[in-house]
C-alpha cells in the first residue's frame, strides 16, 4: 500500500509545482523570514522559496544592506519593494526575475515631478486579489488596470499636494486616497456593494417585485413569448449595435464598465479611441469641443465634435455633430447630426440629420432626417423625412414621407406621403402621391395609379353603354378620389347581310380594355354623383395595333339600394381617336349609330370623333 500513496503524494506534488510555475515569479506568494543577513543572501532564500532565478549584477546592490524581516504569504513583487523601493526596477521573464538599477530621472519627469505608484487591490471580505479594477486620477486623465493578479502601475505627471487615486470596480463600492509625498506602493483594500434585497412573489399571471427596504414595484402582467427568430428594427439596433459595444474587448472599456461618474474637459483632441488627450478615459469624459482626427470615443459632447472618419459617444451630444463617415450617439442628441456615410442613435433626437446614406435610430426624432438611401425609426417622431430609396416609420409620426422608392408608416400617421412606386401608411391623416398606394384608413386624397385603402371605396360594376353590352369595372381609392380598371366586350354574333339570325363563326368580336379616376361626392344619405374620366383601348379579335382610344367623362348618379348594392344611370360624352389609313380598325356602330356633334382631322392624320351616350349599372361592396 506504500507504494499506490507515495505514488499520489509525487503525483500531486509534481501537478503543485507545476501550477506554481505557470505563475509569473513576481506574483508568487511565499512565506520566509530575514533575521539580519546580507542583502545577497536574503536574494538568494527568496528565489530558492519561489522556485525562480534572479538575473542581476552584484555592483547594483549595496553590499553592506542588512535585511531583518518576516514575511507571510507575500508576493515576491511585494518583498522586493520592501527591499529596494524604487531604486531597483524589477522585471520578470520567464521565470527569471531581472534587476536593474533605476535610472537618473530624466530632465521632463524631474520638471514635470513624475512620480510612479504601484500595488495590489485586495477584495476587503475574501482576501483574494482583485483583477480589472479602475485606478485613475481625474485631474490628468491618467489611468490604469490591475491585472488578474490584482496589481497595478500607474505615473502621474507633476500631481499637486492633494492629488487623488481613485478605484472603482463594477460591484464594488468606489474608494480614493489622497497621495501622500512617499506613496510609491499601495496595498488597497475594497469591499463590495451591499446588494438590495429582493423579493420575488408569483401571484397567478403576475409577478409583484419588492426591491430595497421601502421601493415598491406595482405587479407586472407577465408578457407573452415571442419568438426569437423575429426582432423588432429596435431590438436588432439595442442588441446588434449598442448591446454590443464595438470596444468591449479593449481594456479602455473596463473603465467605461467600472467609473460611474462621468468626467468633464473642456475640450479634447484624440488621433483614434483612447490616443489623446483623454487616454485611456476616453469613454468615461464628457467634452465641451471634441476633435477627432480620425474616430473619437467619449461618454458624450456638450457644444459640437468634428470626426473626420467618426465620432462615438455612449451618452448625450449637442448641439452639432460632423463625421467623414458615421456618428453613433447613445444617449439623447440635441441639435444637427452630419455624416458622409450615416447617423445612428440610441435615444431622442432633437434636431436634424444629415447623411449620404442613412439615418437610423432606436428611437423618436423631432426635426428633419436627410439620407441618400434611407431613414429610419423605432419611435413616435416628428418632422420631414427625405431619402433617396424608403424611409420606415413603425410609430406614430406627424410630417412629410418623400422618398425615391417607398415610405412604410406602420401606426398613426399625420402628413403626406410622396414615393416614386408605393406608399404604405396604417392610418393616415393626410395624402398619398406614388405609384401605388396603400392605406388601412385614410383622411384625405391618395393619388396614384391605384391605391387601395382598406377602409376606403371599394366597388365591383357592370354596366352597358351604347356602344359595349358588357362592361365590368374595380374601382378603389376613397370616394374624393378613385381609381378605375375596367375591360368591354360588344359580340358581333349576328350577320344580318345574309342569312339574318344564323351565327357568323367568321366575325371578330370587339372588347376593350382601360383605366381612370374619378370622385363621387354624396348628396344625400343614398345618392351619390358620379364623375368619371375613362380611357379605353378597343381592339378587333386579339389586339388593334393600331391608335384605337375610347375616352369618355360620365356623368351619372348612384343610388345606394343597400348596404352593399346600389344603381347607377348616367350621361356620357365619348371621343373615338383613331387612324382611318389602318385596314382593320374596330367597327364601333354596328346596332346603334350615334348622332356625331364633333369630327376633327389632326395633321398626323389621326381622327377624333364625338358623342353623346350613356350607361346604366349595378354597383356590389
Amino acid at each position: 500500500m506504500k507504494k499506490p500513496l507515495l505514488l499520489v503524494f509525487y503525483v500531486l506534488l509534481m501537478f503543485s509545482v507545476g501550477w506554481s510555475q505557470n505563475i509569473p515569479p513576481l506574483e508568487r506568494k511565499v512565506s520566509v523570514s530575514f533575521q539580519g543577513i546580507q542583502i545577497e543572501s536574503a536574494l538568494s532564500r527568496l528565489s530558492q522559496a519561489g522556485g525562480f532565478t534572479f538575473s542581476y549584477s552584484p555592483s547594483i546592490l549595496n553590499s553592506n544592506q542588512l535585511v531583518s524581516r518576516e514575511y507571510t504569504e507575500k508576493s515576491v513583487r511585494e518583498i522586493l519593494n520592501g527591499f529596494f523601493g524604487e531604486s531597483i526596477l524589477v522585471k520578470g521573464k520567464g521565470n527569471y526575475i531581472i534587476l536593474n538599477k533605476a535610472p537618473t530621472p530624466t530632465k521632463k519627469e524631474i520638471v514635470n515631478n513624475t512620480i510612479t505608484i504601484s500595488g495590489y487591490i485586495t477584495n476587503g471580505n475574501t482576501g483574494e486579489k482583485i483583477s480589472e479594477v479602475s485606478v485613475y486620477n481625474k485631474k490628468s486623465l491618467t489611468a490604469a488596470i490591475t491585472d488578474q493578479f490584482g496589481f497595478f502601475k500607474i505615473t502621474l505627471d507633476n500631481p499637486d499636494q492633494e492629488a487623488e487615486l481613485h478605484f472603482s470596480k463594477r460591484s464594488f463600492l468606489d474608494t480614493l486616497i489622497v497621495l501622500g509625498s512617499d506613496v510609491p506602493f499601495i496595498n488597497m483594500v475594497m469591499f463590495p456593494e451591499t446588494p438590495l434585497i429582493a423579493i420575488v412573489e408569483p401571484i397567478k399571471d403576475t409577478v409583484e417585485v419588492i426591491t430595497g427596504p421601502i421601493a415598491v414595484r406595482p405587479p407586472v402582467v407577465r408578457p407573452e413569448p415571442t419568438s426569437s427568430n423575429k426582432r423588432t428594427f429596435r431590438e436588432f439596433l439595442q442588441e446588434e449595435i449598442f448591446s454590443k459595444n464595438i470596444f468591449s474587448k479593449k481594456r479602455g472599456d473596463v473603465n467605461v464598465t467600472n467609473i460611474k461618474d462621468p468626467i468633464y474637459r473642456d475640450f479634447q483632441v484624440s488621433f483614434v479611441p483612447f490616443v489623446g488627450t483623454n487616454h485611456k478615459l476616453s469613454g468615461n469624459v464628457i467634452n465641451g469641443y471634441s476633435l477627432n482626427i480620425l474616430g473619437g470615443y467619449s461618454m458624450g459632447t456638450t457644444k459640437a465634435e468634428f470626426g473626420g472618419l467618426f465620432n462615438i459617444d455612449r451618452g448625450d451630444v449637442s448641439y452639432a455633430q460632423f463625421a467623414g463617415l458615421f456618428n453613433t450617439v447613445g444617449g439623447k442628441t440635441y441639435g444637427g447630426q452630419f455624416a458622409g456615410l450615416g447617423n445612428l442613435t440610441r435615444k431622442r433626437v432633437e434636431g436634424g440629420q444629415f447623411a449620404g446614406l442613412f439615418n437610423a435610430n432606436l428611437d423618436s426624432v423631432n426635426a428633419g432626417q436627410f439620407a441618400g438611401l434611407f431613414n429610419v425609426n423605432g419611435r413616435a417622431s416628428e418632422g420631414a423625412q427625405v431619402a433617396g430609396l424608403f424611409n420606415v416609420q413603425p410609430s406614430y409620426y406627424k410630417g412629410a414621407q418623400v422618398a425615391g422608392l417607398f415610405n412604410v408608416a406602420t401606426h398613426q400617421m399625420y402628413g403626406t406621403q410622396v414615393a416614386g412606386l408605393v406608399n404604405y401608411a396604417h392610418n393616415i391623416h393626410g395624402g398619398q402621391i406614388g405609384l401605388i398606394n396603400y392605406a388601412d384608413s385614410i383622411r384625405g386624397v391618395p393619388l396614384g395609379l391605384m391605391s387601395i385603402v382598406s377602409k376606403g371605396y371599394h366597388k365591383i360594376e357592370f354596366s352597358a353603354d351604347e356602344l359595349f353590352y358588357i362592361n365590368a369595372a374595380f374601382r378603389t381609392g376613397v370616394r374624393q378620389f378613385y381609381n378605375i380598371l375596367q375591360a368591354g366586350m360588344k359580340p358581333e354574333s349576328f350577320d344580318g347581310s345574309t342569312n339574318p339570325g344564323s351565327l357568323n363563326p367568321d366575325q371578330e368580336n370587339i372588347w376593350t380594355f382601360g383605366y381612370g379616376v374619378g370622385t363621387a361626392p354624396r348628396l344625400t344619405k343614398w345618392l351619390y354623383l358620379n364623375v368619371d374620366l375613362t380611357a379605353n383601348h378597343v381592339n378587333k379579335g386579339s389586339f388593334t395595333n393600331s391608335i384605337s382610344l375610347l375616352n369618355k367623362m360620365y356623368l351619372g348618379f348612384d343610388f345606394q339600394v343597400a348596404k352593399k348594392f346600389s344603381i347607377t344611370a348616367g350621361a356620357t360624352l365619348n371621343g373615338y381617336l383613331s387612324d382611318p389609313s389602318y385596314g382593320d380598325n374596330p367597327t364601333l356602330f354596328t346596332d346603334f349609330t350615334p348622332t356625331i356633334i364633333k369630327s376633327h382631322s389632326f395633321t398626323n392624320g389621326n381622327e377624333l370623333k364625338m358623342w353623346w351616350g350613356g350607361k346604366v349599372g349595378i354597383r356590389f361592396l
